[in-house]
């Protein structure tokens, strides 16, 4: 099938720009540059722009595969943007993990796992862009909801370990936050609806994480904590695009919410 031809060319694209990432050698440069009056220094901003350019580049082949879908009613840019996100946000985060192997087999390894994710979360939202009743559709929609919370927890874990100021810090769980929540939402018959319930996620994450700055955690309970917030509003967003937001629905978050903070603070 075609979609299968263009999936593997987009998997081996982005393979082979993440293998020149950690091949390649960035000058050691720094970049200074102020926000809100403050000095803020950016460490090796060529590899960064790299990074930006790899997951723009897997965003791309995202939409080269989702505009040959037989059944997608509308290609609109506010449709298709929402099929970009998990694949984008996963390449970013295998620039930012891959490097963490401790030896070549085991970055060898970690790098065809990526490529296996890719391909996997690639097909996964061609099939749900079917309808609901789709024999593929409920499998692809669970490993969207799967691949969407495991993304965030990581890049929570790796943005708050980074103990950047909070104009950075809070702006970056911001935009990822609203990303994957634009991802995990998609309604296409209430598109407009959905980008509005992510804006709010976004900012509410980034109000939270602009507090957890004054507080000294570790970064794993911040990254959970983090987790469960945005899995709470994105639960109540989607009972609400859903047409299904009860008082029953509103009491079951509660009490997930509740059980999972007393699990965090024991824990961790």
């Amino acid at each position: 099938m075609l979609v299968y031809e263009r999936i593997s060319v987009v998997v081996s694209l982005i393979l082979i720009g993440l293998a020149l990432y950690f091949v390649l050698a960035f000058p050691a440069e720094t970049a200074t540059f102020t926000i809100f009056g403050s000095p803020l220094t950016l460490t090796s901003p060529q590899q960064w722009l790299v990074a930006v350019l790899l997951g723009g580049l897997a965003m791309a082949g995202a939409d080269a595969v989702m505009r040959i879908h037989p059944n997608l009613p509308t290609r609109r840019i506010s449709v298709m943007a929402t099929f970009w996100m998990l694949p984008g946000l996963l390449v970013v985060l295998a620039t930012q993990t891959l490097g963490l192997a401790p030896n070549p087999i085991a970055w060898a390894i970690g790098l065809i796992g990526v490529g296996v994710l890719l391909w996997l979360t690639l097909i996964a939202e061609f099939w749900q862009a079917a309808a609901a009743g789709h024999k593929e559709y409920r499998w692809a929609y669970i490993w969207q909801q799967l691949m969407g919370y495991t993304m965030a927890l990581l890049f929570f874990i790796i943005i708050y370990r980074t103990r950047s100021r909070s104009a950075i810090s809070a702006t970056s769980i911001m935009l990822v936050s609203g990303m994957i929540a634009l991802a995990l939402l998609r309604q296409r018959r209430s598109i407009a609806k959905t980008w509005l319930f992510a804006a709010i996620v976004s900012l509410s994450l980034g109000q939270v994480t602009w507090a957890l700055n004054y507080w000294r955690i570790s970064a794993l309970t911040a990254g959970l904590l983090l987790l469960l917030i945005f899995y709470v509003l994105v639960g109540l967003a989607q009972q609400q695009l859903l047409g299904k937001l009860s008082r029953r629905a509103l009491w079951e978050f509660g009490s997930v919410a509740l059980v999972a903070l007393l699990v965090i603070f024991r824990f961790t």
